[in-house]
């Protein structure tokens, strides 16, 4: 697909309500302080109905220092897109290698991962963090960290008409199976 060139307002981006980065308050106003002092110089990546999958706190960012538009370039993914500045000279302009560190700072600091998104979300997250370090992040959000509560079997009776259940019923709860049975209590001798 030969990539497409439009302009249109930045009000008509929707950001992504299910962000998983939080951002920070140190970060957003570096982001801010660079696009004042700056320009723009990062694209953002939309989806075909202009929600924002990467690049929310720049769209927040550039709508509250004023711009107004944003050019759109519609492509399939098999080309890379590059935002040229014509006013900017790498090996002349102190500027230049100023945006360069500001938008490799504003992407240290603006980060911070929303566990409990993250966890509902409906990604393979194995293949961006080593399981330690997915453990540690969800900690608390995770099926696998979260007790399981103690079985009411004095209210089975009640519990299985509220919730219309019979035995040998199988339910789906996400990648988890759960099968209505009787739990009898075994009695052993002590020898």
């Amino acid at each position: 697909m030969k990539p497409t060139v439009r302009t249109v307002s930045i009000d008509a981006l929707i950001l992504d309500e299910k962000n998983a980065n939080k951002g920070t308050k140190r970060g957003r106003d570096l982001l801010a302080d660079s696009l004042d002092t700056f320009g723009a110089g990062r694209s953002v990546l939309v989806d075909c109905k202009n929600r924002v999958i990467a690049g929310n706190k720049t769209v927040e960012a550039a709508r509250a220092a004023g711009l107004r538009s944003i050019a759109v370039i519609e492509t399939d993914g098999s080309s890379l897109v590059a935002v040229q500045r014509g006013d900017l000279d790498l090996t002349r302009d102190k500027k230049a290698r100023e945006l360069a560190i500001a938008d490799n700072r504003v992407g240290e600091l603006d980060l911070e991962w929303n566990s409990e998104v993250l966890a509902s979300l409906d990604a393979d997250l194995s293949q961006f963090w080593r399981e330690n370090e997915l453990s540690a992040l969800l900690k608390g959000f995770r099926d696998d960290d979260i007790g399981a509560p103690e079985p009411k079997l004095d209210q089975a009776a009640e519990l299985q008409k509220k919730w219309k259940t019979k035995l040998g019923q199988v339910w789906q709860i996400g990648k988890h199976r759960l099968m209505c049975v009787i739990a009898r209590t075994l009695q052993t001798s002590p020898h």
